[in-house]
């Protein structure tokens, strides 16, 4: 019951955080407008709505990663790095992030990509249907919440998933 109580008043600090910057949004680019004229104004207006739906839209693929990694599949590393690919397309702090993300994560990649060259097209999906058939006899006889299995399969499924595009990125047959 505690952990219920901090969950509900940390949900409710966050969604408090996001309407306060919601609102300081809202009032900043109607003090911006209120000092621009014209095509300015209007060229404003453009670039919100523009970041607002890259907003909407980047974090609603996050959240619908999260919300679906404990359902069987990749879930949220497939559609983590997209939603974050959607929001750097818009915001600085995200390009620094996925920025600070490839930077950290260079050895992998490039022990991937040597696997990759090495690699016909032929066998990727046998391979990535033999990785998710091997979690589900761990499902049905261990005794592991699928709260707990299906995210950790997902996250250990990066690496497989940057395997399987660079492999079909190369173009090869």
């Amino acid at each position: 019951m505690p952990i219920e109580i901090l969950n509900f008043w940390l949900e409710l600090s966050l969604l408090a955080a996001l309407a306060c910057l919601l609102i300081y949004g809202i009032f900043s680019t109607r003090l911006e407008l209120a000092r621009r004229k014209g095509a300015d104004a209007v060229s404003l207006l453009r670039r919100n709505a523009r970041r607002l739906w890259v907003l909407i839209a980047g974090t609603s693929v996050i959240v619908l990663g999260i919300l679906i990694s404990p359902l069987p599949g990749p879930g949220l590393s497939v559609l983590g790095p997209l939603g974050l690919a959607i929001l750097a397309s818009e915001f600085v702090w995200a390009r620094r992030l996925a920025l600070q993300i490839k930077q950290r994560s260079g050895p992998l990649r490039e022990a991937t990509q040597r696997v990759a060259d090495a690699t016909p097209r032929w066998i990727v999906i046998p391979v990535c249907l033999a990785y998710w058939s091997a979690t589900i006899p761990i499902a049905i006889w261990l005794p592991v919440p699928s709260l707990v299995l299906w995210p950790a399969a997902s996250i250990l499924f990066t690496p497989v998933f940057l395997w399987a595009y660079l492999v079909f990125k190369s173009g090869r047959a």
